[in-house]
């Protein structure tokens, strides 16, 4: 975790220990709860997006084959040696 240094008004410290205390958590805790509350998607996004392959990662297995599953057999000229004939 990255750690960072804030300066807090003195009745907002005075707040912030009482919480710590009644829920029994460091006061670091209390704050990291709280700003998981308080901004958008609450830092799941990044996590989520971490846990889960790309839509291109995915499909990346299906790249350069066909609906058989077989590569692409224009590829190779010995199949299109009668083609158009």
């Amino acid at each position: 975790m990255k750690t960072i240094t804030i300066k807090l008004p003195e009745f907002l410290n005075s707040s912030l220990d009482a919480a710590a205390s009644s829920r029994k958590q460091t006061k670091s805790a209390v704050v990291r709860d709280l700003l998981m509350q308080a901004l958008p998607h609450g830092g799941q996004a990044a996590a989520r997006k971490k846990a889960r392959p790309s839509l291109h990662d995915r499909l990346k297995k299906y790249q350069d084959a066909g609906p058989t599953g077989i590569p692409d057999l224009a590829s190779n000229p010995s199949h299109l040696a009668s083609y158009g004939r």
